[in-house]
Parts: structure tokens; sequence; C-alpha cells
């Protein structure tokens, strides 16, 4: 007997590359995946301000730790 997983539904859009994927918090999730990403950048509350999708928002963050000065 197989299982049916549940499918998330994308409730975003990148504003970097216009990719759909899913925001946990808008999801109404307790959570986000972005939220075991380094805190590089603020995350906009829910309907605040666009978040990047996971592939962007990866690469801006190795982007900014890049451009950090050493201590």
């Amino acid at each position: 007997m197989s299982q049916c997983l549940p499918v998330e539904t994308p409730t975003n859009v990148c504003p970097a590359c216009g990719a759909a994927f899913t925001c946990g918090m808008n999801a109404g999730a307790d959570s986000c995946w972005c939220a075991s990403l380094p805190p590089v950048f603020a995350v906009p509350e829910a309907g605040a301000g666009q978040c990047y999708c996971p592939g962007c928002l990866k690469a801006k963050i190795a982007e900014a730790e890049g451009l950090r000065p050493q201590g």
C-alpha cells in the first residue's frame, strides 16, 4: 500500500529569480526552512515583504559572508 505525502503549495515567488517556493510561515507552519540558515539577513514577517527562495537566499548569504571582514 502506498502512502500519500502532502504536497506543499508554493506560497511565494522569489523576487530575484521568479521561482515559486513555500514559506513555512505563510503556509501556517511553526517555522520556516530559512530559520535553519545563518541569520545574515532579516527575514520579513508574513505579509511585510518578499522572501528569497532557498537557492537565492543561500547564494546571498554566501556572498555576504564572503564580504564580511575577518575578525
